[in-house]
């Protein structure tokens, strides 16, 4: 069977990355891409119509028409965080599997009404976390899903880039959902969240740097207090090299340290380092290939349609409401100066 795909948003530069996922797997077709308002955008449509060369009867500037039009079976939105709520409210009555790119949104609020459009649905709702496609995130989950470090007691996370798109872009908009807080937090509390299997904090402290002659953040840093011990997330815009093109200094990634051991993935040398009681010098750990499923989002999307499953973990949206959770504290924490109870 082949499955019918529309893209909207280019707010996200990730979109023209979905867009070539579904130019290249056979059992998907593009049926048409929308861009709104490209002054808002970070990705580029026009360069996807000409590298994937997509037909001008495929391209439209309303949403609504492109989605009366093409009758798509998933739609792919790349909304700025701020939209997310109004894109998912706009898209679930044409009754089309959904994905969006992530954080799920700006505010726990924002989830809520995500959560409530698409309460009654029985369509598919995906949250795109890119890092979800990468085998060294799959192998950590698996060495503590395993026992390999004990029980989860600490979560270190450094995440980030050298800065965000060009100023002026919507990053750089309090209003729009930017700063490094909301830009990368989310994958530090989703992804740390799923290594210790769903548990929450209890507190939140959080502080931002705000520099003069900017409205958002390019830092931020967070202290989870949970049962047994702290945690801390930092985010950065501020980082020497981009890292997915060379890893900076300090290096981005997480240590989760354990009742009997610890792992890193922010080895230089390595993509997982491993250290326990019994081996305390430590080894490396090269992560095993994923299944196919877990190639790219639009392979996971195929697979959960042709099985008739649901999405689990970051890729679900339940999920990332809890994880979000953390989010949204540590922006309350930040405003106000102070340690917070977690948010409901």
């Amino acid at each position: 069977m082949t499955w019918t795909f529309a893209c909207a948003n280019f707010d996200q530069m990730h979109m023209n990355t979905n867009i070539g996922w579904v130019a290249a797997h056979p059992d998907a077709e593009l049926v048409g891409i929308c861009d709104e308002d490209p002054s808002t955008s970070t990705g580029s449509l026009s360069a996807a119509v000409s590298e994937f060369d997509i037909p001008k009867r495929d391209v439209y500037d309303d949403l609504d028409t492109c989605l009366a039009e093409t009758d798509p079976d998933v739609v792919i939105g790349c909304p700025r965080n701020s939209g997310h709520a109004a894109f998912v409210e706009r898209v679930e009555p044409y009754d089309v599997h959904l994905a969006i790119e992530k954080p799920l949104a700006a505010t726990l609020a924002g989830a809520d009404r995500i959560l409530d459009a698409v309460d009654e649905s029985d369509r598919l709702f995906v949250l795109n976390w890119p890092v979800m496609w990468d085998p060294v995130i799959h192998e950590v989950r698996t060495l503590v899903a395993d026992g390999t470090i004990g029980d989860v007691i600490e979560v270190q996370y450094y995440g980030g880039n050298s800065g965000a798109p060009p100023r002026g872009s919507w990053f750089y908009d309090p209003e729009a959902g930017g700063g490094s807080m909301l830009d990368y937090l989310g994958y530090g509390a989703t992804f740390a969240t799923w290594f210790r299997g769903g548990d929450l904090p209890t507190e939140v402290t959080a502080e931002t740097y705000v520099p003069d002659g900017l409205d958002v953040d390019v830092q931020s840093s967070t202290i989870c207090r949970f049962e047994e011990g702290l945690s801390a997330f930092q985010t950065s815009w501020r980082m020497l090299t981009d890292p997915w093109e060379i890893q900076p200094q300090p290096p981005k990634g997480y240590e989760i340290v354990g009742t009997e051991g610890a792992i890193s993935t922010r080895e230089r040398s390595a993509s997982i380092r491993v250290t326990t009681e019994g081996d305390p010098e430590g080894y490396s750990v090269e992560p095993s290939p994923l299944p196919g499923r877990f190639e790219n989002l639009v392979a996971y999307l195929i697979d959960l349609l042709e099985t008739d499953s649901e999405p689990s973990g970051p890729a679900d949206p339940a999920f990332c409401r809890d994880a979000h959770r953390i989010v949204e504290t540590a922006r309350r924490s930040a405003e106000r100066g102070e340690t917070l109870r977690l948010v409901e």
